[in-house]
């Protein structure tokens, strides 16, 4: 995979994007895209949060303090009529709703990229929009949302955009040129398919354990049984990608690992925060994904299927009330 540094460019002061979910990360990349000066929209699926965010703003908050930004929010598809692209960063099992909503709004020049944890997404907004219109990519941008509105950086991490054909595209250009003035790390990469299942490996070997023993990042590498389970499912997960096409590049999976929660020590990651809010999780997208991706040639996967039908097994618990 080879990744390329996209020059800083003049900006186009006519350029509009759409964010797609006011989630953590949805949250964050539609303030700091406003902050630069982009025109920006957020767009939310419910009408009451998103009138009430319009209304009062957004607040980002990092270890520098709190700053307030003024972003449009709204729950009405037609602001996507006139937006050159849309960043979709809603939850993998709402893709498909989403890139349906694309398909009848989205103007014939704009695209859709998605930065979406799991894999799947980039073919569903394919099925919806056509393979020149969607651009796929993953970003290790930390986020957490404290409150509606409410949003915490918790810690840069690179974002990596392509088109799935590995082509050059001035519309990618664009979206990067808006990301780099919002202060965010980019790079373009020929192989994104690639890039995508490198994210989803690690969100495989780190997400569920952590969902599962409440652990934040950093002290999922401090214990040895945990190191090793994310180990085993990391490397179960490669093979399985390799077998299937990937070009996914070899790693000393336990280093990188080690390397990974140590640099986000403090986090909660997503299903460990979706877990503890007793809300649906993305292991159908991640593990589900890999062990499907598996069973298509009779590949075994004991370790990310036990860890997938574990987090099933969470959620399904959520309805029980345990009896003292």
């Amino acid at each position: 995979m080879s990744d390329q540094q996209p020059e800083f460019a003049q900006h186009d002061a006519t350029y509009r994007l759409a964010v797609i979910g006011p989630g953590a990360l949805g949250t964050l990349f539609a303030a700091r895209l406003a902050l630069a000066g982009i025109a920006v929209s957020l767009l939310d699926y419910r009408p009451e949060r998103a009138g009430k965010l319009d209304r009062q703003g957004i607040r980002v908050l990092d270890d520098q303090g709190a700053q307030a930004v003024q972003v449009p929010v709204t729950a009405d598809p037609s602001v996507l009529h006139n937006v050159h692209a849309a960043l979709v960063l809603v939850k993998a099992y709402h893709t498909d709703d989403v890139a349906a909503v694309l398909a009848r709004h989205l103007p014939e020049h704009a695209v859709g990229v998605t930065l979406q944890n799991g894999l799947g997404n980039l073919e569903t907004l394919q099925r919806h929009l056509g393979s020149d219109r969607v651009f796929g990519g993953t970003t290790a941008q930390g986020a957490l949302l404290e409150a509606p509105g409410m949003v915490r950086d918790t810690g840069s991490g690179p974002t990596v955009v392509g088109r799935p054909d590995g082509d050059i595209d001035s519309r990618l250009d664009d979206v990067v040129q808006a990301l780099l003035l919002a202060g965010f790390s980019v790079s373009i990469t020929r192989d994104v398919q690639a890039a995508i299942w490198t994210k989803a490996i690690v969100n495989a070997a780190m997400n569920p354990v952590a969902a599962i023993t409440r652990l934040r990042n950093g002290a999922l590498a401090e214990h040895a049984e945990s190191l090793k389970l994310m180990t085993a499912a990391a490397r179960e997960a490669f093979g399985i990608a390799r077998r299937h096409g990937v070009m996914v590049e070899e790693q000393q999976w336990q280093a990188r690992l080690q390397t990974i929660c140590q640099a986000t020590a403090p986090n909660i990651n997503s299903m460990l925060q979706d877990v503890l809010h007793r809300r649906r999780t993305e292991i159908e997208a991640i593990n589900g994904a890999i062990v499907r991706t598996a069973d298509l040639r009779h590949q075994p996967a004991p370790v990310n299927r036990s860890l997938w039908y574990l987090i099933r097994t969470i959620e399904q618990s959520y309805a029980l009330r345990v009896e003292s």
